[in-house]
């Protein structure tokens, strides 16, 4: 173990060196000490202090990283980019690449009836346990038609969901012009080839890869899609595959200085740990992140995993790592995640050629996997909010937490929308939040109570933050859960617009 003596010595020979051998280093500060194991113990240094790192055979060369400014998209740009998205940016490409990927290992047509019955028994497996009982759970893809069942169903959803989710943060300014990302868990590299299409599509762009998985079966898959996919034009520079497991994050030689690590359908996968022992994983990886560095957590919208996502967020926070979004606190007090299930819908994906011909003429559903449906969370090691708001000294509004005492009263509330309409056609209802109260509070808006003055409420982007006015206050016993219940007469107006 590094002792805190050599972290000194490193901090002050770094201020007078740029670029330098650490092999150097070593000899003149700490001769005592293994080089492999040297650099690991520096890397949270590394990071705080902005350096890199790269081999050099026997030997590490450590280098300074200037400050990068954030990616700044124009309106119009942001919004062509959407619809990129929507109308599939590189979707084909990526049909195309998995053909060929099944072809290559399996020596068959991609479409060849026993190739496609053992993906489908592939897919079957992994759902059987995906829905397992949660101590039993334990999906595993150490079989090459594992990593093609995976391929099959849950690559092109990833795929497109990752964009939707990196474009979000390019909108908040959390992605510098030439980013260095890390995506710990990469399968394929669905992740990596994500954010490859969108460099395509944003010239301006450029990235380093890194991905941390710990399947030799993914580690082959991504190594051809990440030599396919990118092209020269990409900006993008992919690395090999570091191997490894989130758990034992602490003794891996990790990239440093990191802009962007990324856990999408990861954590939900350590069933035997619990969302406060998740959250130190998340703790030791933030380490390793740039000073202006964020993490951000995807997870699948079904309430287990959602929920389990706010209690390990929840616990992973504190004064090195902060909650950027989706939440918005507004009162002092910290919500119930338990109860918070809360994610984001964007539109279905077109099914695949591959989903197709998987589906056949029956039972079409077990195969076909189209909706992009993520709870997420984006965290950072400051205190930099999607929304900096707080309520004006002195205005009058009802706390969420403070509901019991309004019940059957109106009252004006602000809080953040933490839902798409979860509701049907007599009635649209939101998760409505700020951050104080222990119940799930909802905002229901009746179809034929919709008007000028509250229509607002449908149109506004998950996470935006408003104001709704001379609303009802009721209890639902059943759910046990607070409604805001808003009529023709109720106003909603937007305090601040999330980015759609």
């Amino acid at each position: 173990m590094t002792g805190e003596g050599v972290l000194e010595k490193f901090e002050s020979y770094a201020r007078f060196h740029h670029e330098f051998s650490l092999r150097d280093f070593r000899n003149r500060c700490c001769p005592e000490e293994e080089l492999g194991p040297l650099l690991v113990a520096l890397l949270p240094t590394l990071s705080r202090l902005s350096f890199g790192w790269r081999g050099t055979g026997r030997d590490y060369w450590v280098f300074g990283i200037s400050p990068r400014k954030p990616l700044i998209l124009s309106p119009s740009s942001a919004l062509a980019l959407t619809g990129q998205i929507r109308q599939g940016l590189e979707f084909e490409r990526l049909q195309d690449l998995t053909q060929h990927y099944i072809e290559n290992k399996t020596g068959k047509s991609w479409d060849d009836p026993l190739v496609l019955q053992r993906i489908r028994t592939g897919i079957m497996q992994q759902k059987g346990q995906y829905w397992s009982g949660k101590d039993s759970r334990r999906i595993v893809y150490r079989k090459g038609y594992a990593v093609l069942a995976y391929l099959a169903y849950h690559a092109p959803v990833y795929f497109t969901q990752f964009q939707y989710a990196f474009l979000m943060l390019i909108k908040d300014g959390l992605i510098p012009h030439n980013a260095r990302i890390l995506d710990i868990g990469s399968g394929p590299g669905v992740v990596s080839l994500a954010i490859s299409a969108i460099s395509r599509a944003l010239p301006e762009f450029s990235a380093e890869l890194f991905a941390l998985e710990r399947s030799e079966e993914f580690h082959e898959c991504y190594r051809y899609f990440i030599s396919q996919f990118p092209g020269k034009e990409s900006g993008i520079t992919a690395y090999p595959v570091i191997n490894g497991d989130l758990r034992d994050i602490k003794t891996l030689l990790l990239p440093s200085s990191v802009d962007l690590i990324v856990l999408q359908n990861v954590t939900n996968e350590l069933v035997q740990e619990t969302p406060e022992q998740r959250s130190e994983y998340l703790k030791q990886a933030s380490r390793i992140l740039a000073p202006n560095g964020c993490m951000i957590i995807i997870e699948p919208a079904e309430l287990r995993n959602s929920t389990e996502l706010r209690k390990m967020v929840r616990a992973a926070t504190g004064p090195d790592l902060q909650i950027h979004s989706p939440c918005t606190s507004i009162g002092k007090r910290r919500c119930a995640a338990e109860q918070c299930w809360s994610f984001v819908q964007k539109p279905s994906i077109p099914p695949t050629r591959l989903m197709q011909a998987l589906a056949g003429d029956h039972d079409a559903f077990r195969f076909l996997n189209t909706d992009i449906k993520f709870s997420y969370a984006v965290l950072v090691k400051d205190d930099r909010k999607r929304h900096c708001f707080s309520p004006e000294r002195g205005s009058s509004f009802t706390r969420l937490s403070s509901l019991s005492r309004m019940l059957g009263k109106k009252v004006r509330v602000i809080g953040a929308l933490m839902s798409g309409d979860l509701g049907d056609r007599r009635n649209h209802v939101f998760l409505f939040c700020d951050g104080t109260s222990r119940q799930p509070v909802y905002a229901i808006l009746p179809h034929f109570h919709v008007s000028p003055m509250n229509q607002e409420l449908l149109t506004l982007p998950y996470s935006s933050i408003l104001e709704i006015t001379d609303a009802l206050v009721r209890f639902n016993k059943k759910y046990r859960s607070w409604n805001i219940f808003l009529t023709r007469n109720s106003f909603v107006t937007p305090v601040c617009r999330a980015s759609d």
